[in-house]
């Protein structure tokens, strides 16, 4: 992914666009290349982010537009409905997603039950397809947890941003656990970049969870071991369970030109 990296950053620099659309993650790469290069990534033609594909934070869209100067929006889609597109973030507002309900009929769920939330209450977002005719879904379940919201500045209905997938929660020792909650801590931790995993061993008859987490690189090494007591402390006090944090180098967590890998189950390996 070096490679395309270094030749995505390149034709930003030389075809000058004033949007792109990528995975918020795949930005993040994208700015350590430019800052690899020498090149302040305020300094681009870019004004506007589209990103989409992954569950991202208000901490995440806070740091790429004050790193890159530009309006991070967020985008939904789904291959099996349409691809991206189904609901989009207006920059106007940034207060979630606009759905085309012209063309889809959007419903959140109990994900247990199944049973129909009203607006407002959280659960697993459902579409149904209006308008499509070759391969209509009816009552498709996304696996994404969001709640449905009135317009603003649009008259369709907003979903919130993704929170996670109910595919994707980590139960641990009785507590429910989202990626998310572990990035919001991270990018509020002073000294660590926003590049983690999520690493679940067995220890003994329990379940455990080490979150490594990439050193910025001006971090001085004497600050690593303080900001991962401050992750465990964050975590045990926000979420109620106990993890381990690991603060490794810079760039030592693998990167993706896709959608981002954070959970690592390491749970069923011989030793």
């Amino acid at each position: 992914s070096g490679g395309m990296t270094t030749r995505q950053v390149q034709l930003i620099l030389d075809l000058r666009p004033e949007i792109i659309m990528v995975t918020p993650s795949y930005m993040l790469t994208l700015l350590e290349e430019f800052e690899r290069q020498g090149i302040d990534p305020r300094t681009t033609s870019l004004q506007v982010g589209i990103f989409g594909a992954e569950p991202w934070t208000e901490e995440m869209r806070r740091e790429i537009e004050e790193r890159f100067a530009i309006d991070a929006v967020d985008i939904y889609g789904l291959s099996e409905v349409i691809g991206p597109g189904v609901a989009q973030e207006c920059v106007e507002t940034k207060d979630g997603l606009h759905i085309w309900e012209d063309h889809f009929y959007p419903e959140v769920v109990d994900p247990i039950t199944g049973a129909v939330l009203p607006d407002g209450e959280h659960g697993e977002l459902v579409f149904t397809s209006l308008t499509k005719e070759a391969m209509p879904v009816i009552r498709y379940r996304t696996r994404d947890l969001t709640r449905l919201l009135p317009g603003t500045a649009r008259v369709f209905r907003r979903m919130e941003k993704v929170t996670g997938r109910s595919d994707d929660m980590v139960i641990l020792r009785g507590v429910n656990l989202f990626p998310t909650q572990i990035e919001e801590i991270i990018l509020r931790t002073p000294g660590l970049a926003p590049h983690f995993q999520l690493c679940l061993t067995r220890e003994g008859r329990m379940d455990a969870l080490t979150v490594r987490v990439e050193s910025r690189v001006d971090t001085p090494r004497g600050r690593r071991v303080t900001a991962a007591r401050e992750v465990e402390s964050a975590v045990k006090d926000s979420i109620g369970v106990s993890i381990s944090a690991e603060v490794v180098d810079p760039e030592s967590i693998e990167r993706s030109v896709g959608k981002v890998k954070r959970i690592v189950d390491l749970r069923n390996l011989k030793p």
